[in-house]
């Protein structure tokens, strides 16, 4: 009680600190972005990648322009086409980037994280496009005031809603159908909605009869939705205040054979209300949220004609208030600074009359330095100090731990530059992975005295190459990371070891290193890009698992190749990765079914199995007209154009006592209609 009551005196000091320097922060007009490319490239500039140091970005065309399995791409589908970044089972939205896990990576939406991302079993992610103005990828040299994760920090900043008159638009893609309304509400103030909700269950048992060998499932249903309100008032000019809120839900029941039945689902509700204020060369930003993220699984088998029925769930409920103020020193110099405070409470795997509650704070203390020289030199240096403490009914666990990060480009001649980022970062809530597209499997615990931890640094260096239509960068990277969970019971679909979680749990090292290039090439009416990584990433140290000795981390593709070309309303992109290896525990595992416990021999032991290579192509085309005052924005395309067979994940099939793959991407037409007026 004391220590919280020391965190909440230091927070409100610090707030009204920054208050009583906001009173003398003067107002200045704040100049807003705005495209301005001209109609004859659209096409090729909408895919334009954005790169700052370790830091690519795109706006919502960019996003848009990907050929995806819903016909309009997402900040996922951008993602997974980038240097360094490698996808879980083909279709997923389950990334790995440089040899993380995938529960390493922080997505947020305005700063929040996001935990539930996964849309559609994975197809796309639970943020509709409509609210999106810019998304970033960040590999390294991360931002002061980012922490609690290790890998990649992939941001969606929403639109600053402006609107003077009524603006609205109704979009309808393969698997989603939205509706967005922006508009003026009272003075200096204004609203965006949106909405949307899947056709899922039906397109499944329309296509079932066309392809059933490919799909691999006896039935399917789902209930799939989300939706975004923003209110944003501004008093006066470099002022606003925002409040918005999120909630997006998955729920899937399905049969892989006429002896089970497996149900599965998982909700975020996010609200959060911001304050931000800009001056001359000061900056002050709070914002305080509520972030409620829950899983649901259900699994009814008959194995050997006895009936087995299982439900868990799981749920993290954390409440955060963040505060920082920057600010310039001179023409070359600036300073953030601030404090961010999380409450949260974990209730992972509870079945039965077992919740495995606790709870935890997170206190962190981030100070950012940078020094500028326009066109020379940029460097950043970042610290901040984290305080994490869990309590639940059996022991109360402490931890200090200190982030760093720092980045520096210098400009070699006009048209080369250097960069080189370092950074070492803690991670103190965990992801026990399960299958491998982010499903309900997938749970959040936190650290304590049997799971420490997570920590990874990491070194990057290399060239970049602008002239004139053409850009090139390449890069390399070494990165070591310490405590990593490794969930042991990954294959098992639903299993009642996710109740004591702890048991079955190891911690271990990790290490990946590798290179890194990106090409692209920006015409007027063409746009191309190449991304490789040629990388290698191991784990070893873990006590049960392969007796300690090194193993290939999950997903470890050691060849990545994205290639992209657009000429006019044409695009293609092909991919290519190399197999990964599957990871059981050693020779055979138990499998966990109420009633009954059996040994199903998996694969022979670690990277006894290696799935095939991933091989696709993808070809789409976009258009627009106007008609009756309606602008209409048109893509249709085919994802996997070859029909090459990319195993989705692996399932136990109890009538035969077999595991078996399924493909959840064969060939698939796919289209978007997006109407504004």
């Amino acid at each position: 009680m004391n220590t919280m009551r020391s965190v909440a005196a230091y927070f409100a000091s610090l707030i009204l600190l920054l208050t009583v320097q906001e009173a003398f922060v003067h107002a200045q007009e704040r100049t807003e972005w705005h495209d301005s490319i001209s109609a004859a490239s659209v096409t090729a500039q909408t895919a334009r990648v954005v790169r700052s140091i370790e830091r690519l970005e795109t706006g919502v065309k960019g996003l848009r322009s990907v050929v995806s399995p819903l016909g309009e791409g997402d900040i996922i589908r951008w993602a997974q086409a980038l240097p360094g970044v490698t996808t879980g089972a083909d279709g997923s939205s389950a990334i790995y980037v440089r040899g993380g896990n995938m529960g390493n990576n922080l997505i947020t939406l305005d700063g929040i994280p996001v935990y539930g991302y996964s849309h559609i079993l994975g197809l796309t992610t639970v943020i509709p496009s409509d609210v999106i103005a810019t998304a970033s990828l960040s590999k390294g040299g991360f931002e002061g005031g980012l922490g609690n994760f290790t890998a990649s920090h992939l941001g969606i900043t929403t639109r600053d809603v402006t609107a003077d008159s009524l603006r609205a638009s109704v979009s309808l893609n393969s698997f989603l159908a939205g509706v967005s309304v922006e508009a003026p509400v009272g003075r200096n103030m204004a609203v965006l909605l949106s909405g949307r909700i899947s056709p899922l269950a039906l397109e499944y048992r329309a296509a079932k009869g066309m392809l059933p060998d490919m799909l691999g499932m006896d039935d399917f249903s789902a209930g799939v939705g989300d939706a975004y309100g923003k209110l944003v008032w501004r008093p006066r000019s470099g002022r606003t205040l925002s409040a918005s809120a999120f909630a997006s839900g998955d729920r899937y029941s399905f049969s892989p054979d006429g002896d089970s039945e497996d149900s599965m689902g998982w909700r975020n509700r996010i609200g959060m209300l911001t304050y931000k204020a800009e001056g001359e060369g000061r900056s002050l930003w709070f914002q305080a949220s509520v972030n409620a993220y829950t899983t649901n699984q259900r699994q009814v088998k008959t194995y050997r004609g006895e009936l087995n029925d299982l439900s868990l769930r799981s749920e993290m409920v954390e409440m955060t208030a963040s505060a920082m103020r920057g600010r310039s020193i001179g023409r070359r110099f600036s300073m953030d600074y601030g404090a961010k405070l999380r409450l949260a409470t974990f209730r992972p795997g509870q079945v039965a009359s077992v919740s495995n509650e606790s709870r935890t704070v997170l206190v962190s203390l981030p100070l950012q330095l940078r020094f500028a020289i326009p066109d020379r030199l940029d460097i950043r240096a970042a610290a901040m100090v984290n305080s994490f403490r869990q309590r639940n009914s059996f022991y109360i666990y402490n931890e200090p731990r200190l982030d760093v990060n720092a980045a520096l480009r210098l400009r070699l001649s006009r048209h080369l530059s250097f960069e080189a980022t370092f950074d070492r970062m803690n991670q103190f809530y965990h992801t026990l992975e399960g299958l491998p597209v982010g499903w309900s499997i997938d749970m959040l615990v936190p650290s304590g005295p049997r799971i420490l931890p997570e920590t990874a640094v990491q070194g990057n260096a290399g060239l970049v190459m602008e002239a004139d239509r053409h850009s090139l960068s390449v890069a390399g990277f070494h990165k070591a990371m310490r405590d990593l969970v490794y969930y042991m019971q990954a294959q098992t679909l639903f299993s009642g070891a996710l109740s004591s979680w702890e048991d079955h749990v190891d911690v271990g090292d990790g290490l990946s290193q590798g290179a890194e290039l990106m090409y692209e090439y920006t015409g007027r009416d063409v746009y191309g890009r190449v991304a490789y990584t040629i990388s290698e990433t191991t784990r070893e140290n873990f006590a049960r698992v392969n007796e300690g000795r090194p193993f290939n981390a999950r997903f470890n593709r050691r060849h990545v190749l994205n290639a992209t070309v657009q000429w006019r309303g044409l695009s293609a992109t092909a991919v290519y990765q190399s197999g990964h290896w599957e990871n059981g525990a050693p020779h055979r595992y138990t499998m966990h079914i109420v009633g009954e416990e059996w040994i199903p021999e998996h694969f022979f032991g670690i990277n006894d199995f290696q799935m095939p290579d991933v091989f696709r192509v993808d070809v789409g085309y976009r258009f627009g007209f106007s008609r009756w005052g309606m602008r209409h924005d048109v893509s249709i395309g085919v994802c996997n154009l070859t029909n090459h067979f990319n195993p989705f994940m692996l399932y136990f099939d109890a009538s035969t006592e077999t595991w078996k793959e399924m493909a959840l991407l064969p060939i698939l037409p796919n289209f978007s209609w997006r109407v504004q007026f």
